[in-house]
C-alpha cells in the first residue's frame, strides 16, 4: 500500500520541471557553477552534489531528487552514517526522508503488465488464434548501483553514491540538506543549504 501511494504520488507531483539547488557558502567550501559543497573537519570529508545524474533512466530528476553524497574517513577510527541521520528540510519545515533505492526502481518500472496467452483473430482473409506476448517494464539497474548504501566507513576509506528523496515543492525557496554521522560514540550534524531555483 505504501509503494502505490508513493507511485501515484510521483506520478500527480513528479513530473513537473526539475528543480536546481545551489549550494549556499555558510561555513563550507562552495562551488555554485560545479553545485558542489564540502565540509571539511580532521575526522571527515562530506561532498555532496546536486544535478550529477549522468545515468540511466536519463530524465530521472523530472520524477526524484537525486543528491550526490560522499563520505571520506579522514580518522582512524570507524565512521557511522545511517539513513535516518540523512533528510532535507524546507523553509516550511517539511521534511523529507531518502527514498530507498528499490523503491524507485520499481515505481519507475510500474507500467501495465500482460500475461502471455493465445487470442482469437479473424478477418475477410483469415481466421485462427495467435500469441501475444508479455510486456516487460524497463529496469533501472543504474539506480540501486549508484546509490548510497548506509553503514560503516573505515579508516580511510570513502563511501559515495546518489540518495533520492521527493523534490520540494515549487513554493520553496530554500532547503538544508542535513547529515548526521557517529564516530566514537559521539554524533555529530552537518548542514548543507540550497537555494532552490525553478
Amino acid at each position: 500500500m505504501k509503494k502505490l501511494f508513493f507511485f501515484f504520488f510521483v506520478l500527480l507531483f513528479g513530473c513537473a520541471p526539475t528543480v536546481k539547488l545551489v549550494p549556499l557558502e555558510d561555513g563550507l567550501t562552495v562551488d555554485k557553477e560545479k553545485l558542489t559543497a564540502i565540509y571539511k573537519d580532521k575526522d571527515v570529508q562530506i561532498l555532496v552534489k546536486t544535478h550529477a545524474w549522468e545515468y540511466s533512466p536519463s530524465d530521472l530528476p523530472y520524477y526524484v531528487l537525486p543528491i550526490y553524497l560522499e563520505v571520506k574517513n579522514l580518522s582512524t577510527r570507524s565512521l557511522y552514517i545511517e539513513r535516518q541521520g540523512v533528510h532535507l528540510i524546507d523553509d516550511a519545515n517539511r521534511q523529507y526522508n531518502p527514498i530507498p533505492p528499490g523503491d524507485v526502481s520499481s515505481m519507475l518500472g510500474s507500467n501495465v503488465r500482460f500475461s502471455l496467452g493465445i487470442s482469437y483473430y479473424s478477418s475477410p482473409y483469415w481466421f485462427g488464434y495467435y500469441p501475444y506476448y508479455p510486456y516487460y517494464p524497463p529496469s533501472y539497474p543504474d539506480i540501486v548501483n549508484n546509490a548510497f548504501l548506509f553503514g560503516t566507513v573505515e579508516p580511510g576509506a570513502i563511501l559515495k553514491g546518489f540518495v533520492y528523496f521527493q523534490k520540494p515543492t515549487n513554493y520553496q525557496k530554500r532547503v538544508i540538506l542535513r547529515v548526521e554521522y557517529r564516530i566514537d560514540n559521539e554524533t555529530k550534524k552537518v548542514s548543507f543549504p540550497f537555494e532552490v531555483q525553478k
